[in-house]
């Protein structure tokens, strides 16, 4: 309990809050961690919006085609078109955030403990850090990498729960954006420095809402009830080979299997203060479609259209969405004293079909919330 109690008491990674540098300057760069597609692209959008812009990514041949190119040509349905030049993308992480004031970590959550103890040696006081997304509890997973590795850098830690695009990669240097979210969540960790962090970022990106905590940014990934349940009841097709749209073919078995998640979902976030929205309120809200059930909204979503299922179970819903999304879920659930059966069936059948093939993940114990009390949580997420 004593290990606990250090979490939540005297953090390493204490919160930036001087009151003279409260904003983003525009001619301070800002350093985007990931090469992907959500990398680029917000590398690209932020360019093009008149920020100076650098690239990291651990593929040498990534940061070599957009240094050739120049930057970034972002298509499609973005709010900024066009070619967003970027300063530099370079495999030294080092370099690429130094002097930077806003670190955008924009990777799969697979890979937040690592980039942490990655950039830990070179975080510097004043810098803010933002995962992009979240996925759950990422930023708690986050921070304790960063107290593990001794780092005492004064940093605001944030997270948002999803990407701002739907976006692909067509190729190193082009990005195509199917849609950018009119609002998402972002929060600080803990949620009273959200007022910082919307002084600092809000306008640099004004679809973000700064109005909740980490337990609501973790809670509002609707791709951990989405994604590992359904795929799993596929299991017959995707290991056939037998090509389907993964939404457009959702089955009514498949949909009440959600239903029971988002029971589960919106009962935690009542335990902890937390008023969620159904999925359907969510789906109905945010895409375009139309029904009063999962299984309406989901198979009605024009956005959906030509959604590929997985070949594979080894494929990200299982990957990344069990042991990083569902996994912190329930360790929230446990927490809060509220039974989660079908969240915790979702992952005992995924961990018997894959095996040591899915990484342990984001568990109590390896977030260091083991045995941590419910008022102990709440002062970790909130302050």
């Amino acid at each position: 309990m004593a290990g606990m109690q250090s979490i939540s008491a005297t953090p390493l990674v204490r919160i930036y809050h001087d009151k003279e540098r409260i904003k983003i300057m525009t001619d301070k760069p800002i350093a985007i961690i990931g090469g992907g597609n959500g990398g680029q692209a917000f590398a690209a959008w932020l360019s093009l919006r008149g920020h100076t812009t650098r690239l990291f990514d651990v593929v040498e041949a990534t940061c070599d085609a957009i240094n050739k190119k120049g930057g970034v040509e972002l298509r499609g349905s973005a709010s900024e078109l066009g070619l967003g030049k970027i300063a530099f993308a370079s495999t030294d992480i080092a370099k690429v955030i130094e002097g930077c004031e806003l670190i955008m970590v924009v990777l799969p959550s697979i890979y937040h403990k690592k980039i942490a103890q990655t950039m830990a040696p070179h975080l510097k006081d004043g810098q803010i850090v933002l995962l992009n997304p979240n996925a759950s509890l990422g930023a708690v997973e986050f921070r304790k990498a960063l107290q593990d590795c001794g780092c005492q850098a004064d940093i605001l830690l944030g997270a948002a729960s999803t990407l701002l695009f739907a976006c692909r990669a067509v190729e190193a240097g082009t990005v195509q954006v199917a849609g950018q979210k009119d609002t998402l969540t972002c929060t600080a960790l803990p949620s009273s420095r959200n007022g910082e962090l919307k002084e600092r970022i809000g306008d640099i990106f004004p679809a973000y809402t700064f109005d909740a905590d980490i337990i609501e940014v973790s809670l509002d990934n609707l791709n951990a009830f989405v994604h590992p349940g359904p795929t799993l009841l596929n299991t017959g097709r995707i290991e056939s080979g037998t090509s389907f749209e993964y939404y457009l073919e959702f089955t009514p078995g498949q949909a009440a299997l959600v239903e029971a998640l988002d029971r589960e979902r919106c009962a935690i976030a009542k335990a902890f203060g937390v008023n969620l929205p159904t999925i359907v309120e969510e789906y109905l809200a945010q895409y375009e479609t139309k029904g009063s059930t999962i299984y309406e909204v989901l198979t009605n979503c024009e956005g959906y259209h030509g959604v590929m299922g997985p070949k594979s179970l080894e494929v990200r819903y299982l990957l990344e969405d069990i042991p990083y999304s569902l996994e912190p879920i329930c360790a929230m659930a446990d927490i809060a004293g509220v039974p989660a059966p079908t969240c915790h069936a979702v992952i005992t059948m995924a961990r018997a079909i894959l095996g040591d093939k899915l990484d342990e993940g984001r568990t109590a114990k390896n977030l260091g919330i083991e045995g941590m009390s419910k008022a102990e949580f709440l002062k970790l997420c909130r302050g």
